[in-house]
């Protein structure tokens, strides 16, 4: 009984602790200027672990409905794949495709936009 309320103890401490790192590293990514290619990648992260999150949420009231709930089962995953997909396709693309611009990337200077090829100046 004395081990099973530490390690629940230290759980729950576990728990507390990542949870307040968590509120920090949000404070500190919302102060971040708004062209900071980190902020524009962890904001894309928030809203598609809000959307998987919403989809889990949806899930309980819509399955005792006849029809609809196959419905659910078969669209809702194949969208949140898609929308993963083009999380991971525009955080690691670039890499891949040195000559496409990354579309959270800016130009540093005005000078840069007139030496792109195939852009009229």
């Amino acid at each position: 009984m004395q081990k099973e309320t530490a390690l629940i103890r230290d759980l729950l401490i576990f728990i507390a602790v990542m949870f307040a790192l968590c509120i920090v590293l949000m404070v500190v990514i919302s102060m971040l200027p708004n062209d900071n290619p980190l902020k524009h990648i962890l904001t894309a992260l928030s809203y598609r672990i809000g959307a998987t999150l919403a989809a889990g949420m949806i899930a309980v009231p819509v399955e005792p409905i006849p029809g609809l709930d196959v419905l659910y089962d078969i669209a809702i995953p194949i969208a949140l794949i898609w929308y993963w997909f083009t999380f991971f396709r525009d955080a690691i693309g670039p890499s891949e495709r040195s000559e496409h611009v990354h579309p959270y990337a800016r130009d540093v200077s005005p000078e840069l936009q007139r030496l792109r090829p195939g852009q009229r100046q």
